[in-house]
């Protein structure tokens, strides 16, 4: 039986709305695939992921009341078939739509369109985490699951040192930052990972950075479309501890947030990359001192019980945006007979952060995901723009040996 932990009735706390948490991921294929079979394979391939079989019973409004129940798991109820003209389109309705309690909260949906045909897995957070998520969705559609990071040792009594991570001054006053609606929108950028990788490892720093470095950029500039100088950029970022005595590590997801820093005058990217890896470093230190979030989790369960969550969540301004970025399988998956041609990812977000970004890796690329509120629909041409064009610009930092002004 799987044990209810502090980490998902703190997920359960967060499912606030307006729309439901939920993680998707939706694969294009190069072929079709029969829903009996795929039926099949799923039933076979779900038995390595025991926490597939446990849906949530609820006891009352209190979250960290509510218990796991295991069941056996019925792949008519999970493997579903779906006709459309609009893939992503769907992909998103079922995400504002939400998923059953009655079944363990997860399913894969064969999304069936006249020139293709798509892969649609979604489950709630309470269930899995998105780092888990990839590694059930590697599993499902035949593949090996990413390799794991390695496990550090649990030092509870560290936790006040984690709790720093998450102390900052927050972000400036940006029309970015509103009461969310339910239904959104998703777009995405694709870009060569090992571009990237090089990239990075010129300027002492990490793909994360380069991500953190030209999603802030993007933000600016939404900002000053709508004459707003967004000076503080707070991006909280989510870090995952790695299993720990044989367990999974869902839900135990920390985090730390980071301020990322404006251009210094004549400053070249290496240079402002450079400062922002220093911060991020040091925030993923305090981040890490503790192996989990437990202090965290604990105080997100408190203010649900007390019915301040989603009030203070609608006016916070302790964070800009969210972004997270997963390690993906290396090399392309087949699912009976089918290539994957790409793999998106589609993060939750909560209270008022209307634009929230999701990178996953596959197989030599790197895919990112912005999922925007309607509060954003505005600003998609110039989120995309900005943020395309400073990744591709970030991927030659350092490649002359100076590094490049702008």
């Amino acid at each position: 039986m799987l044990r209810f932990t502090i980490g998902d009735a703190a997920e359960l706390a967060g499912d606030i709305g307006p729309d439901p948490r939920l993680i998707g991921v939706l694969a294009e294929l190069d072929g079709t695939v029969a829903t009996d079979d795929l039926r099949a394979a799923v039933a076979e391939r779900a038995a390595g992921f025991p926490l597939l079989a446990h849906r949530i019973v609820r006891r009352g409004a209190n979250p960290r009341a509510a218990r796991w129940e295991q069941v056996t798991i019925d792949p008519a109820q999970h493997v579903l078939e779906l006709t459309t003209d609009d893939p992503t389109g769907t992909a998103i309705a079922v995400l504002v739509a939400g998923l059953p309690e009655t079944i363990p909260m997860w399913r894969l949906l064969i999304l069936r369109s006249a020139d293709a045909a798509h892969l649609l897995f979604v489950t709630h957070h309470v269930l899995l985490d998105g780092a888990t998520a990839i590694a059930v969705v590697s599993t499902l559609f035949g593949g090996e699951p990413p390799e794991p990071t390695a496990p550090r040792p649990r030092r509870r009594w560290l936790a006040p040192a984690s709790v720093l991570a998450a102390l900052t001054r927050g972000s400036s006053a940006t029309s970015l930052l509103t009461p969310l609606t339910s239904g959104f929108r998703i777009v995405t950028i694709e870009v060569d990972l090992e571009a990237l990788r090089e990239a990075a490892h010129r300027a002492g720093a990490t793909i994360n950075d380069l991500l953190l470095l030209a999603v802030a950029e993007s933000l600016r500039a939404a900002a000053r479309q709508r004459g707003e100088q967004l000076r503080r950029v707070v991006i909280s970022v989510p870090t995952t501890p790695g299993p720990s005595d044989g367990e999974p590590s869902r839900n135990r997801v920390g985090g730390f947030l980071v301020s990322v820093p404006e251009r210094r005058g004549d400053e070249t990217d290496a240079d402002l990359l450079g400062r922002l890896a220093a911060r991020t470093r040091r925030r993923k230190r305090l981040a890490r001192a503790s192996s989990d979030s437990t202090a965290l989790s604990a105080a997100l369960v408190a203010a649900a019980r007390m019915g301040w969550y989603r009030p203070l969540l609608e006016r916070q301004r302790a964070i800009t945006s969210l972004v997270t970025n997963m390690r993906g399988p290396g090399t392309p998956l087949t699912v009976l007979g089918a290539e994957v041609r790409s793999l998106t990812p589609i993060s939750p977000t909560l209270g008022n952060v209307g634009v929230v970004v999701a990178a996953l890796s596959y197989a030599g690329r790197l895919r990112v995901t912005l999922r925007l509120d309607r509060s954003a629909w505005s600003a998609e041409g110039t989120l995309v723009e900005t943020l395309d064009a400073a990744l591709s610009r970030l991927a030659d930092v350092g490649d002359s040996g100076f590094g490049s002004k702008r």
